[in-house]
């Protein structure tokens, strides 16, 4: 009698919901999601409590079933999460690091870049003023004082928002780049991770 594959999904943060769907209506990832809200890392402890508690839905609901948590190391227990037996996690300390590769993005990083994600890009304001308080000069200085440029990743999936981009370039004081940016890191990557969390059992 042939054994039934065992049963993935994949615990996501919002920040790559467009690219994720993309890559599975291109048929390139068979694998269902559940996203979080990515403005829970702005809360570090409220984000720990909330994915603990889908690992835990995803467990009750589908006992054995393996789990991919798509996240950087975004949370004081990240590694106690995906220690778990069948669970496995993205390689990557942060969102950017996951979609660009660990390559291209630590040279970007050595060279002063302070990224933008797409979902990101439409919310800076929020980020910023209303999470972060940054207001005027401010906001400047520290942004210059750690940063050289502004890169907004541009995955191909929404319109860049060049109106929002270069308010923000405006109001952090840093010029502004737009990087095209390939899927295929953060396909390769999620699928490392599925082949981990079948190890891990």
């Amino acid at each position: 009698m042939t054994q039934e594959p065992q049963s993935k999904r994949c615990i996501s943060c919002s920040i790559f919901k467009k690219e994720i769907e993309a890559l599975q209506a291109s048929g390139q990832l068979e694998l269902p999601v559940h996203y979080l809200n990515s403005m829970l890392h702005m809360v570090p402890v409220k984000l720990e409590a909330r994915l603990q508690e889908a690992l835990g839905a995803a467990r009750t609901q589908k006992p054995g079933q393996e789990v991919v948590i798509a996240y950087g190391d975004c949370c004081g227990h990240m590694e106690d999460f995906e220690a778990a037996p069948g669970t496995s996690r993205t390689v990557g300390i942060n969102c950017c690091e996951i979609i660009l590769g660990h390559e291209t993005y630590r040279k970007l990083r050595r060279e002063g870049a302070f990224f933008l994600m797409p979902e990101w890009a439409l919310s800076w304001r929020q980020v910023f003023v209303g999470q972060l308080g940054l207001l005027g000069p401010c906001a400047k200085t520290f942004m210059q004082e750690m940063h050289t440029r502004l890169i907004y990743l541009d995955t191909g999936i929404l319109p860049v928002p060049h109106a929002e981009l270069a308010e923000a370039s405006a109001f952090l004081g840093l010029p502004l780049e737009i990087l095209p940016v390939s899927l295929d890191p953060l396909l390769n990557n999620l699928n490392q991770a599925i082949q981990a969390a079948s190890r891990h059992d």
